[in-house]
């Protein structure tokens, strides 16, 4: 391959980097155009040629966001069961991993497979029994049927058992002959060794709770206990002629994700990377 440039540089490596940019750059084009709106008077929304700096800045469309009556309720509701579910997940899914991972019970293999085939079952396909569960168990119309069924994530147990099988057994060991229990060998030194694990399954799940709709649309009926997803489909039909503030709803819709990221980022692929797959 030519080499080209100081440092030596492939021809082949320099075009993928360019198509890849390009790429980054078409894919992001309409989030740009979203914050762009959100900012602009309603006149100015489809100019054209695209004016991607708003000539007239226009901030009362966030005003209208925060100040309608059910947005910032609608906020609150998805941020509550965000956190429960993911705070639930990371648990659970923990503790499972470590189970299957590290100790030793008979028929824990065929447990494990039994667990994950789960995976192929389309979340389509379990609404109407789960419907049935909740209206009988007295969960329907609360965020209790939310939260609940995405605190059992078979993914996210997978993660974490790889991520445990990796680390030396020397480590329970030692803190055995030092007279530690499982749970203090779990919580004090095999759990905060797989950050880049925990920092990945905060990530997955945190923007799929959030970002949830077919969920809160089957199990809520009651519009005060409704998530973003539904709430800003409701808020959209209130201001169907405003484009401009139904960006900036879901510009602000956006910011926790953001925000999660952001902190994550770094981790996701470590994650992947540094588990692999083990059987």
């Amino acid at each position: 391959m030519k080499k080209i440039g100081v440092k030596g540089i492939s021809v082949g490596k320099l075009l993928v980097t360019i198509l890849l940019a390009l790429g980054g750059i078409i894919c992001i084009m309409p989030f740009v155009w979203m914050i762009s709106t959100s900012f602009k008077y309603e006149l100015d929304v489809f100019e054209y040629p695209i004016r991607w700096i708003p000539k007239r800045w226009n901030f009362d469309t966030y005003k209208t966001v925060f100040t309608d009556q059910m947005f910032p309720l609608y906020y609150l509701n998805t941020i509550s069961v965000t956190f429960f579910s993911v705070l639930g997940n990371l648990m659970l899914a923990a503790l499972a991993g470590y189970a299957f991972a590290r100790l030793r019970f008979k028929g824990k293999n065929v447990i494990f497979f039994l667990y994950l085939a789960s995976m192929m079952i389309p979340n389509q396909v379990i609404l109407v029994p789960k419907y049935i569960l909740f209206r009988f168990m007295g969960l329907y119309d609360t965020h209790a049927a939310l939260i609940l069924p995405s605190m059992f994530e078979v993914f996210s147990v997978f993660l974490f058992r790889q991520a445990f099988m990796t680390i030396p057994y020397d480590f329970t060991e030692a803190a055995y002959i030092d007279g530690a229990g499982q749970l203090r060998i779990f919580g004090q030194i095999i759990f905060p060794m797989v950050k880049p694990t925990i920092m990945t399954v905060v990530l997955l799940y945190f923007n799929q709770s959030w970002n949830d709709y077919i969920n809160p649309k089957t199990y809520i009926s009651t519009d005060r206990l409704y998530t973003l997803s539904v709430g800003l489909q409701r808020f959209q039909l209130s201001n169907s002629s405003n484009y401009s503030t139904i960006m900036a709803g879901t510009a602000v819709s956006l910011i926790p994700i953001i925000i999660v990221f952001i902190i994550t980022q770094k981790y996701f692929v470590d994650s992947f990377v540094s588990t692999g797959i083990k059987g």
